[in-house]
C-alpha cells in the first residue's frame, strides 16, 4: 500500500520531476545502479544475524530495494517522493519478492514518520537532492533500533567532473545544478557532528561512457541531472559544448563521464551497545 504524504513547495520546486523520468530512470542510472551494490555489499557484515527490518530511503525504482528484499528480512519499508518511481518499484518486488514483507511510502525524508525502528536504513543516491542533511540525520537517527546502521550511498565531489569542465569552457559560466556533491571527509564530518561514529566506507571512480554528446546529455536528463541555471545556453554555446564534450572520449566511447561513488556505515554513538 502506497502511503501519500505532504510534500512541500520547496521540495517540488527544486527536485527533478521523477515520476516523468520514471520509465526511462532503469536504462540511464548505471551509476545509481553500481552505487547500490556497492553499498549494500559493503552493509552486509553490519547487519544483525537474526531477519532485519530495513527502510530504503529514496528507494526510486528499486536498485536497492530489489538487493533488501533478497535478504528476505522480517519487513521492508520503502520511501520515495515520486509516486511514478514507487510503482515500477511495486511491480519489481511483486514480481520478485512476493512472499517478503514490504511496504511503500509516497513521501520525503523530512516529512515521514516511521511507525516502527530499524535495524537499517539505507540512503542510496538521494543525500544530494536533501535540503538540511544534518536534519535528516538527526530524524534518522530516531528512527534506528540500538546498534542499528544508517548506509549512505553518495556522489563524491568528483563526480561529473568533465561536464562542468565542458560546460565552463563552452559558456565561461560555471554549471550549476540542484544536486549536492560531497567529500568523503565533508559527509564524514557531517555524520561525526550528528553524533554518528563511520564504522566502514568504500569508495571508487566509475566512469559511464555514451556514443556521442546528444546521447550522453539525454542520460543525464533522463537520470535527474540537469542544469539549473537561470540562462539558457544559446545555440553556439550549446554546438561548443558538444565539441568540447567530444574531448573526453577514448576508443571505446566518444563521451565519458566519471561518477565518484563514495559507500558510508554509520552507527549512531549514543545508542552503541
Amino acid at each position: 500500500m502506497v502511503q501519500s504524504g505532504q510534500r512541500t513547495k520547496r521540495i517540488e520546486k527544486q527536485m527533478p520531476n521523477f515520476n516523468i523520468k520514471a520509465s526511462k530512470y532503469d536504462f540511464a542510472s548505471e551509476p545509481q545502479a553500481e552505487l547500490a551494490k556497492g553499498l549494500f555489499e559493503l552493509s552486509l557484515d553490519y547487519l544483525p544475524d537474526t531477519l532485519p527490518v530495513l527502510l530504503d530511503v529514496g528507494c526510486g525504482t528499486g536498485h536497492l530495494s530489489l538487493d533488501l528484499a533478497a535478504l528476505f528480512p522480517k519487513s521492508l519499508d520503502c520511501l520515495d517522493i515520486s509516486k511514478e518511481m514507487l510503482e515500477v518499484c511495486r511491480e519489481k518486488l511483486q514480481v520478485d519478492f512476493s512472499s517478503v514483507k514490504w511496504r511503500l511510502f509516497e513521501n520525503d525524508a523530512e516529512n515521514f514518520e516511521p511507525d516502527i525502528k530499524y535495524d537499517g536504513i539505507y540512503c542510496s543516491a538521494a543525500i544530494q537532492w536533501f535540503a538540511d542533511i544534518p536534519k535528516f540525520l538527526s530524524r534518522a537517527k530516531k528512527w534506528l533500533k540500538p546498534n542499528g546502521i544508517l548506509c549512505i550511498g553518495a556522489f563524491g565531489e568528483k563526480t561529473l567532473c568533465e561536464l562542468r569542465t565542458a560546460y565552463i569552457e563552452a559558456t565561461d559560466r560555471r554549471l550549476e545544478t540542484e544536486a549536492k556533491f560531497f567529500s568523503l571527509d565533508k559527509l564524514t564530518a557531517i555524520s561525526k557532528k550528528a553524533d554518528f561514529e563511520l564504522l566502514d566506507f568504500a569508495k571508487c571512480i566509475y566512469v559511464q561512457g555514451f556514443e556521442n554528446p546528444d546521447v550522453a546529455l539525454r542520460t543525464l536528463g533522463d537520470m535527474g541531472v540537469t542544469g539549473a541555471g537561470k540562462k539558457s545556453l544559446s545555440r553556439t554555446e550549446v554546438q561548443k559544448f558538444k565539441e568540447v564534450l567530444l574531448k573526453t572520449g577514448n576508443e571505446n566511447f566518444a563521451v565519458n563521464f566519471s561518477w565518484e561513488l563514495m559507500a558510508m556505515i554509520l552507527r549512531a554513538k549514543e545508542i552503541r551497545l
